[in-house]
């Protein structure tokens, strides 16, 4: 039974890696499978292979395609119930289960996809409407990055080497390099 848990949780969290890195995402915060033998490994693999062929075949059915993105977009845990609750009312199969997985693992990546691009595109679009005249006014990034860095570690690190200054000097620079990084796509994309 432990050996069946063990089993089912990697299965899960493969599937959910595999189909969120193949909407070309990178997702470095979900967890990893645990080590299994090598037969369950080998298990692992196939299984793997057979979900990412019903994946496959949803992809290509746009009927399935749309209501995997529309359940994405409602998914919590009381519209999870509801949908096991429907899909299991007439008995368990493997085939049920597997497809599961499958939609999980798909809406999951259509989920983060839109997070991820609705949080960048909101970035973007403030930095173009609200910050980038000021940027430029002063500029640019490409100028301004060596008096930046000088600026915070002067301020920071000259009198003080509290764990306090420490931070706040590397959450700067760090926003200093993603607002260059920003900038260079806007106009990179302009």
């Amino acid at each position: 039974m432990a050996s069946d848990d063990q089993f089912t949780n990697n299965l899960i969290l493969r599937s959910v890696r595999d189909q969120v890195q193949r909407e070309g995402i990178c997702a470095p915060f979900l967890a990893e499978p645990q080590p299994m033998s090598d037969e369950e490994e080998e298990l692992l693999d196939q299984m793997a292979e057979v979900i990412i062929t019903i994946g496959d075949c949803i992809d290509r059915e746009t009927k399935y395609k749309k209501m995997v993105d529309e359940f994405a977009g409602v998914m919590d845990r009381q519209s999870f119930q509801r949908l096991v609750d429907k899909v299991f009312a007439d008995g368990i199969t493997w085939g049920k289960i597997v497809t599961l997985i499958c939609v999980v693992g798909k809406s999951i990546a259509k989920i983060i996809a839109d997070y991820v691009s609705g949080i960048v595109s909101w970035t973007l679009d403030y930095f173009r409407d609200n910050l980038l005249y000021w940027i430029c006014n002063r500029g640019g990034w490409i100028n301004s990055i060596s008096s930046l860095a000088r600026y915070s570690f002067e301020r920071d690190f000259g009198s003080s080497s509290s764990l306090i200054s420490l931070s706040s000097g590397v959450f700067f620079i760090s926003g200093a390099l993603l607002g260059g990084l920003i900038v260079w796509r806007l106009n990179r994309g302009a």
